[in-house]
């Protein structure tokens, strides 16, 4: 499938283990090699190892855009996809700092159209389930979809459908993340949200957020109008 929707901004999750499954990592090469053949930008954590090295492999291979993000600690014996003299051209390195990963997480979805999760750890997991949460919450609005590669991700979608039965969600569990079997399907179904069709809980949530922070501004102007009269009336008890 060819698209003619304008370049997209896609961060991905994966695994940075050099232990990961054959069928994971040839997953991942396909998804690079599909943002590639799109002329999309694949956004992710800088390894050379596991799915971030092999979809930096079939992105790279197909004269695809990387952008690479990696925390000052992962920079040793050579475990970046990308060094600092790589970036340039149609590529790019940021390499962040700090005593967490909170600043390389934000630098990953930064003005990112979406988020494509392959397999992966803890990481991983961290990754997905922070962002699933700000979508949710209606701080992050775009589209997110789980390849669950081997059924890798299906106990994921029956975690979030349990919650949702157990009336834990606020939204439906096929709003907060999309599950699909292959990364041309994660693509696709990422372009279809950005053609129009509904954008899930992100959008009734940034709605919802919106319509308090209304409500919110409409409060504080009551409340003033009210400190206003009283003030007033105090004021003019005083001149009598």
């Amino acid at each position: 499938m060819t698209t003619e929707s304008a370049n997209l901004r896609l961060c991905c999750y994966g695994s940075s283990s050099s232990a990961t499954p054959e069928a994971f990592l040839n997953e991942a090469y396909s998804l690079g090699k599909v943002l590639a053949e799109r002329n999309y930008v694949c956004v992710n954590g800088g390894g050379k190892n596991g799915c971030m090295g092999k979809m930096n492999d079939g992105c790279n291979d197909h004269g695809g855009t990387i952008n690479a993000v990696i925390h000052e600690m992962f920079v040793l014996d050579g475990a970046e996809y990308l060094s600092a003299s790589q970036s340039s051209g149609r590529h790019s390195l940021i390499v962040t700092k700090g005593p967490n990963l909170k600043e390389r997480k934000e630098k990953l979805v930064e003005n990112c159209d979406g988020i494509i999760v392959l397999p992966g750890g803890t990481g991983t997991f961290d990754e997905l389930f922070e962002m699933v949460s700000q979508r949710c919450l209606g701080i992050f609005t775009e589209p997110i979809v789980c390849v669950s590669v081997d059924g890798f991700y299906d106990d994921v979608e029956r975690l979030l459908k349990r919650a949702e039965k157990d009336k834990l969600l606020h939204v439906k569990a096929e709003d907060c993340v999309k599950v699909v079997r292959t990364s041309e399907e994660a693509v696709e179904w990422i372009e279809a949200q950005h053609a129009g069709q509904d954008r899930g809980a992100g959008s009734r949530a940034k709605a919802r957020k919106q319509n308090r922070l209304v409500v919110g501004d409409n409060l504080r102007t009551l409340a003033l109008m009210a400190v206003g009269f009283v003030a007033g009336v105090i004021y003019s008890r005083r001149k009598l």
